[in-house]
C-alpha cells in the first residue's frame, strides 16, 4: 500500500516546487525531522507556505543505493502517516 506526500523539489532557478509524491513505506529506512531546512532555504521555497511549515527527511531504499527525499510535515505526521496506512486486519 502507497503513501501519499508532499515532496520539496528543485525547481528553475534553485528554487524548490512541490510535488504529490506516493511512497511504499516498506522501503522507507529512516524519518528525520530537518528543523532548519526551512531558515536555510528562506526565498528558495514555494509561496503560500506558512512559516511555521515542518519538513522532514524520508530515505528510501532503493536497491543498491539509498535515496533522500524531502516532505512536508514534521517526523510525528509522517510516522502516523506511515503507520495509518500500514495497518491490517489479522484473521484469527
Amino acid at each position: 500500500m502507497l503513501v501519499k506526500f508532499i515532496s520539496l523539489d528543485r525547481g528553475l532557478n534553485n528554487n524548490y516546487v512541490l510535488k504529490e509524491i506516493m511512497i511504499n513505506p516498506k522501503h522507507i529506512v529512516l524519518v528525520q525531522e530537518e528543523a532548519s531546512f526551512g531558515r536555510m532555504n528562506e526565498g528558495k521555497l514555494p509561496e503560500g507556505l506558512r512559516p511555521e511549515v515542518q519538513f522532514t527527511s524520508i530515505t528510501v531504499s532503493d536497491a543498491p543505493y539509498n535515496r533522500q527525499i524531502m516532505v512536508v510535515g514534521s517526523a510525528s505526521e509522517i510516522q502516523s502517516k506511515i503507520f495509518q496506512k500500514s495497518k491490517q486486519l489479522l484473521r484469527g
